[in-house]
């Protein structure tokens, strides 16, 4: 896993500690570990996907776009998993910070990437 993969990855784990400790202080532990959940889901698929590429042979192209798209899909079904056993496992979930620390992971991952 490269450097820049690495810096990616932790500034998700950056922003959703920034995010769901602040909640947790403000809201409670409901709040804040919903957040935490979301943020989570985002950062550990991340890390799956990096994982995935990592794991892709050599550099020719048609080898990287297989690893891309096996990499992609082994993490859009852990998202939808995660998801899932989140929303079914803890019926008390905060929906709303839950949703909008994983898009804040999104971001940091497309603006990360975005970035030279």
């Amino acid at each position: 896993m490269s450097d820049k993969v690495r810096r990616i990855i932790w500034l998700q784990v950056l922003i959703t500690a920034a995010i769901s400790l602040p909640l947790l202080a403000l809201y409670g532990a409901v709040v804040g570990l919903s957040a935490f959940a979301g943020g989570a889901i985002g950062f550990s698929t991340s890390l799956v996907y990096a994982w995935a590429m990592s794991a892709g042979p050599g550099s020719d192209p048609k080898a990287l776009l297989r690893a891309h798209w096996r990499a992609e899909s082994l993490k859009l079904g852990l998202t939808v998993v995660l998801f899932a056993g989140v929303l079914v496992l803890w019926k008390g979930v905060a929906p709303v910070p839950l949703l909008l620390t994983f898009i804040a992971t999104l971001f940091a991952f497309w603006a990360a990437l975005l970035m030279k």
